[in-house]
């Protein structure tokens, strides 16, 4: 499959339909497949070709839409960078991929004077925005005008088609190659047992399409043919005007999004009976929250989906899982019907069902490797497998339960514990409103249990409360033995609670 291939069908199939709605602009599909063949054209023009690298740095919008199937429909490798970093870090992913061109919007233009300084290499930068173009930068619309259409060349198979940079434990991104069968794969793995998308339907983006889960909903509706509507970014407000205005019909979410939708005060007053499902993850979701979601959605049916960048979606704990309840609700469900899984113990062997070992997979939707790194690339695809660096077991049906990151296990006193189980714990306090728990050098018991909590307005705790409560759920030495309140936690774009900034900050504790 090549991943332009949904654009043709859908020219042939709906060529009337809404394509893309952003703001005050609506575009059928006709309109989009003849700017997406002009934008390919003037990628040629600009010295784009088959396997380059083309970056862009921008909020959702229609024309990330288009820049995608544009980048794709020739050959070119689709670079989308974190909004979030600074600009050395935008820099350091801009050098190490030799990405050439970049589109910015009306967010980042003002950052191309810093780009072009620190990244010789930059030789084009696309205005994207709808604010005037400055200066030195080209106009998106200027060039998509001036632009002849170009015929698609139809790359696919082990083409590169997305270079996705993520975090590493050196503390520099890693460039992320995901092949046009990749994203395929593990699309089609998804799509063949969750009932998110309709054909026809209305999906809302408005999760960061730099993000690997963002990125498959979106090409799902693609493929399913409909509507794609863009949000910059999330508001609870600004979800729930865009759900009631268009008719959504499904969406993704990540747990922090889920609970400042639940917290709105006007949530009642919104009809949001179009949405007839909601895809969620990304992150650690607690059970009290799940139930608060299923209460406020009560017409959704509601999929979570776990993966990585590196494998794209590997599991789902689908819509059937939910209405039935039990136990299963606190696993991420069963792999999908192109993913091969596994729970290997540190030797690499496989362990037998209810063993908590590393999760680990194999298939066509695991990663090329990563960009310009040999050995951390041999690192994680070792013995056949694609390491996670993930805990977790397996039931004797085949449903996974996460129990930590590797890295996120706390060893205190000898004994190890779980964060993800003690903030499932905190979670369940109805004064918190998120948590994280983290580990701290800790003299006496090499490491202590910690926890971070932000609560919810109106509600106040103390330490030995949580403390207490904690302990009426789960075992006494799991409880945290100390207790912090933020007023928010450090998240990544992608809605993921950062840790590591977490421990750094608090690395001295004692």
């Amino acid at each position: 499959m090549y991943l332009t291939q949904s654009l043709h069908q859908a020219i042939q199939l709906f060529p009337d339909r809404t394509m893309t709605v952003c703001g005050g602009r609506t575009r059928t599909t006709t309109q989009v497949a003849d700017r997406v063949a002009r934008l390919a054209g003037a990628l040629q023009d600009l010295g784009v070709r088959q396997g380059d690298r083309v970056g862009i740095l921008s909020l959702n919008s229609d024309r990330y839409h288009e820049y995608f199937y544009a980048t794709w429909w020739t050959g070119a490798v689709a670079h989308p960078i974190n909004i979030r970093w600074s600009p050395s870090e935008i820099a350091y992913a801009l050098n190490d991929s030799g990405t050439e061109v970049l589109f910015v919007d009306d967010s980042f233009a003002p950052l191309v004077p810093q780009l072009h300084d620190k990244c010789r290499q930059l030789r084009t930068v696309v205005h994207c925005g709808d604010a005037p173009t400055l200066e030195d930068l080209l106009g998106y619309e200027d060039l998509v005008d001036a632009a002849t259409p170009v015929p698609d060349l139809r790359c696919g198979g082990d083409a590169l088609a997305l270079l996705l940079y993520t975090g590493g434990t050196t503390g520099l991104p890693k460039g992320v190659m995901i092949s046009h069968r990749s994203l395929s794969a593990s699309l089609l793995g998804s799509v063949l047992i969750n009932e998110a998308v309709e054909r026809g339907g209305v999906t809302l983006t408005t999760a960061p399409l730099f993000h690997v889960a963002a990125l498959l909903s979106w090409i799902a509706q693609n493929v399913m043919g409909g509507t794609q509507v863009f949000l910059p970014a999330f508001t609870p407000a600004g979800f729930l005007e865009a759900v009631q205005n268009h008719r959504v019909t499904t969406c993704i979410l990540v747990p922090v999004m889920v609970q400042m939708l639940c917290d709105h005060p006007n949530f009642d007053t919104y009809d949001l009976s179009s949405l007839t499902h909601v895809t969620y993850g990304g992150a650690a979701s607690s059970e009290t929250l799940l139930q608060q979601a299923i209460k406020a959605f009560p017409q959704a049916g509601f999929t979570q989906g776990y993966g990585m960048t590196e494998t794209g979606v590997l599991t789902m704990l689908v819509a059937d899982d939910h209405r039935t309840g039990g136990p299963k609700l606190r696993s991420v469900g069963r792999a999908t019907p192109t993913v091969e899984l596994a729970v290997l113990a540190p030797d690499g062997h496989e362990l037998p069902p209810g063993q908590v070992g590393e999760i680990a997979t194999r298939g066509d939707h695991v990663m090329l490797g990563y960009w310009n790194r040999p050995e951390q690339t041999t690192e994680a695809l070792r013995d056949g497998w694609m390491h996670t660096g993930d805990a977790g077991r397996l039931d004797e049906d085949g449903y996974l339960f996460i129990v930590d990151r590797l890295k996120d296990m706390i060893v205190s006193g000898g004994e190890n514990v779980y964060s993800a189980e003690v903030e499932n714990a905190l979670a369940a306090h109805p004064a918190v409103a998120s948590c994280a728990v983290i580990g701290v050098p800790d003299e006496r018991w090499g490491e202590r249990v910690h926890a971070v909590i932000v609560l919810r307005p109106g509600h106040t705790a103390a330490a030995e409360e949580i403390r207490t409560h904690t302990k009426s759920l789960i075992a006494g030495y799991k409880a945290p033995r100390t207790v912090e309140f933020v007023d928010d936690l450090p998240t990544s774009a992608a809605g993921k609670i950062l840790k590591r900034d977490l421990r750094g900050a608090r690395s001295g504790s004692s």
